[in-house]
């Protein structure tokens, strides 16, 4: 069915404002999947901060152009669909790539991070690094550990010398005289 001028303008419109909001894009082949295999790969997307549209290739086609987003002809032909991830790019490819291994008909075939192209290895890359909290979590531990281990080591100083003052006070005080404070 021929879809008219309006229509596409306003699917146009609605590219580029998701493309504007998205953190990454993930671009899928899907044909031959049934209804209720698209709604199980929206509902795992939505899960991962993200959406997931059919588009239609010319359309989006020129929506990454006018966005500046240098796409492969060959990502953007037969059935294609894209995911738009609005937060964590990691969780969302791997949410894309889980589907990718378990449907047979389900293909990733490139996406964009940053501004720049990443062919579906990079996708498959992306999908194994951990996710932003986790990066976070790492990080947060890598500055406090210095900070703890030297509080452990002035504790340890701190320590020594008041062992070494209790040690001169006990030599230099006569047996059985009480220590005066």
């Amino acid at each position: 069915m021929a879809i008219s001028k309006q229509k596409k303008e306003e699917m146009l419109v609605d590219y580029r404002e998701l493309l504007s909001k998205s953190q990454a894009v993930i671009i899928t082949q899907y044909g031959g999947l049934n209804m209720p295999q698209l709604n199980k790969v929206r509902g795992l997307v939505r899960g991962a901060q993200a959406e997931f549209h059919v588009t239609k290739n010319t359309l989006i086609a020129r929506a990454f152009k006018e966005a500046g987003y240098l796409v492969p002809d060959e990502w953007l032909t037969g059935p294609t669909a894209v995911s738009f991830c609005f937060g964590d790019p990691p969780a969302a490819a791997k949410a894309i790539q889980q589907l990718a291994d378990e449907l047979d008909r389900f293909k990733v075939v490139g996406g964009i991070l940053a501004g720049a192209a990443l062919d579906a290895q990079r996708v498959k890359e992306l999908a194994t690094m951990p996710s932003l909290e986790t990066l976070r979590a790492q990080i947060i531990g890598l500055i406090s550990a210095p900070a703890s281990g030297l509080v452990g080591a002035l504790n340890a100083a701190v320590g020594s010398v008041m062992y070494a003052l209790q040690a001169k006070i006990d030599k230099e005080q006569p047996a059985g005289e009480p220590a005066s404070a």
